[in-house]
């Protein structure tokens, strides 16, 4: 135990002996004199606050082109012209240099969006962008919003994408310091397929049964047979409507609906230019005696019209009796047509002629 004690002894002493024998060096820290801000970029007019660090130093402040921008002793900062320099700031031996970019202000006057006006179907969206006036400004303000005034019709994100909600009217509003921008926005269950649909006094309008509103089943048509017996819907996808397969279309051109049975309609937006009495005459075929109503707006305005039996499925005859029953009183602007089929017959169009 003894001997083990003298060896530990021995072993600390020849350990402090060595650490005797090495001297320490003593390594100066770097200095350097730092400024609050490494760069700046401002308008002509604006000042700004530099401070340089430790803060117990004593410090020159200097510009290399007073033209552009002074200092003061204390390091503020004042801009008075266009251009660069450098703000110097010194003590003793060591300096360090803020860059500076000056340029006149241009305000933002007023913005313009890509439409203020929009006619949307229903869970579709629409991208609006925005043009600053005058397209060289540079004082743009940082905050901006974009917002809905009914969020159950239409919504819009930060980036300007309006997304249809439900049917109605709502505006979208764009504010950007004081500038509010708005846009009329309404949402429709349907949209005109290959329209407008106008009709005037001009000349009789035809509007093919295949041209049928946009908007899907149960908003702008009611097939009974959601396949689709013709096997091809090209005419519709063809012309930008992927959502209408049930309906039968037949010939690559749209020449007519068919495979119709007791219940389907189908939906027509049409724009009334000359208000009044319009005639309506619906070609149609079928082998057998069939009927049909016209709805307006909603509302049946003609009750149940008899079809005959015109000896065929393509042996299509204008029907344009009673009278009294097919001509509609139409006012000004925009209406919705409805055809609804009573029974199954092809259908192929319609004439309006204003009397």
């Amino acid at each position: 135990m003894k001997d083990k004690f003298v060896k530990i002894t021995l072993w600390l002493f020849f350990l402090g002996s060595l650490s005797g024998c090495y001297k320490y060096d003593v390594i100066e820290e770097e200095t350097n004199i730092y400024v609050n801000r490494q760069s700046l970029s401002l308008f002509v007019g604006e000042q700004i606050q530099l401070t340089a660090s430790p803060l117990e130093g004593t410090y020159n402040w200097s510009t290399e082109d007073t033209k552009v921008a002074t200092v003061t002793s204390g390091g503020l900062v004042q801009v008075v012209g266009e251009g660069t320099t450098d703000i110097v700031v010194s003590s003793g031996n060591l300096s360090t240099k803020v860059n500076l970019t000056a340029t006149v202000r241009i305000p933002l006057e007023d913005v313009s969006l890509t439409q203020t006006e929009l006619v949307l179907l229903r869970g579709t969206k629409k991208s609006i962008s925005v043009t600053y006036v005058p397209n060289n400004t540079n004082d743009v303000p940082k905050n901006y919003s974009w917002s809905s005034e009914n969020k159950d019709v239409a919504i819009v994100n930060k980036e300007g994408e309006i997304t249809a909600i439900s049917a109605g009217v709502t505006k979208i509003i764009y504010k950007i310091g004081d500038i509010e921008k708005k846009i009329e926005v309404e949402v429709t269950n349907t949209l005109p397929f290959r329209g407008p649909h106008n009709l005037t006094a001009a000349e009789p309008y035809e509007l093919a049964a295949a041209n049928f509103d946009i908007g899907g089943e149960g908003y702008a048509f009611h097939d009974a047979d959601a396949g689709n017996n013709t096997g091809n819907d090209n005419y519709r996808r063809n012309n930008g409507d992927t959502g209408s397969t049930p309906v039968e279309v037949e010939g690559n051109g749209g020449s007519n609906v068919g495979y119709t049975n007791p219940g389907e309609w189908l939906l027509y937006t049409i724009n009334v230019v000359d208000a009044g009495d319009y005639k309506v005459d619906v070609l149609l075929a079928g082998p057998s005696a069939s009927s049909f109503h016209l709805e307006v707006d909603g509302v049946n305005v003609t009750g149940t019209i008899p079809t005959p039996a015109t000896g065929g499925w393509g042996a299509y005859q204008l029907v344009s009796t009673p009278e009294d029953k097919l001509t509609l009183s139409l006012t000004k602007g925009k209406h919705t047509f409805k055809y609804y089929f009573e029974g199954g017959h092809n259908l192929r169009g319609f004439r309006f002629t204003k009397k």
